[in-house]
């Protein structure tokens, strides 16, 4: 029994150790991605102050540094794009919108079709 434990725990040992490595790789991930989001949300929290409060020549100075760095580095360009597609991505589904009263029109049009189609092969048959 004891020898049977020993080889149990020598097989489960591997897929131990690839489970952990999994769940690590995956925290990372969520982690970066949400310093992602967290540092859009801060810049935007940090833009909208110095509208509000600030003069107009640290916003600007605000908006050049961030230019520059979109332009100087291409992991905060990678970020930049990334986020962007993302937080569109939803709106872009559902954009142009589907007329759904035309779609209904459509719809009626081919079974009424289909059935003309049907009824004139059923006329042929006889």
């Amino acid at each position: 029994m004891v020898m049977h434990r020993k080889v149990l725990r020598a097989i489960a040992l591997p897929f131990r150790a690839a489970w952990i490595l999994i769940l690590i790789v995956t925290f990372l991930l969520v982690s970066a991605a949400c310093v992602l989001v967290a540092a859009f949300i801060g810049y935007a929290i940090a833009l909208t102050f110095s509208y509000v409060f600030l003069p107009t020549e640290w916003t600007a100075t605000l908006w050049q540094w961030a230019a520059d760095l979109y332009d100087g580095s291409p992991w905060f360009k990678a970020a930049t794009i990334t986020f962007f597609v993302l937080l569109f991505l939803p709106i872009l589904r559902l954009w142009p919108g589907r007329d759904p009263i035309a779609d209904a029109a459509r719809e009626r049009e081919a079974v009424r079709l289909n059935d003309d189609l049907i009824a004139a092969r059923r006329r042929g048959q006889l």
